[in-house]
């Protein structure tokens, strides 16, 4: 939570967050995403332009994604989980070919094996934000 952001709490106890991103207060899951969205577009832009030795910082809160609350507690699933920790492995896939000088072909590919990863948790556990996060994926 930045500067920006205001935990406040609900009557059911729901932890939610002043995001300014969003009209309404938001889950501490849901504003993750949002993070998660911004630095993806970045990132996507840093491949796009083939420069990738100055990608963004790996952000580590976003391994938070496990423990996050999500606006609605039926998100978190045991099928969650799993596709959570497939993004952040393909996350993690993304930073060990720019490291390694992969070809950019591969950068790009791993980049949409990552976007692709969010899209299909999303197609099935919270299906508002795919068609935002369908542009992030590198043609």
């Amino acid at each position: 939570m930045d500067k920006d952001q205001v935990a406040i709490k609900t009557e059911d106890s729901k932890k939610l967050i002043n995001d300014p991103r969003s009209p309404n207060p938001s889950s501490e899951l849901a504003v993750l995403m949002r993070d998660m969205w911004e630095y993806a577009d970045t990132l996507k832009t840093a491949i796009v332009n083939k420069n990738t030795k100055e990608l963004p910082d790996y952000l580590p809160h976003f391994e938070n994604i496990l423990g996050a609350e999500p606006t609605d507690e039926h998100t978190k699933s045991p099928a969650f989980d799993a596709m959570a920790k497939i993004m952040l492995q393909k996350l993690e896939n993304v930073y060990q070919n720019a490291s390694k000088g992969k070809e950019h072909s591969l950068q790009v590919e791993g980049f949409n094996l990552f976007v692709k990863s969010c899209l299909q948790c999303h197609e099935q556990q919270c299906p508002g934000p795919v068609s935002k996060i369908s542009k992030l994926v590198i043609k």
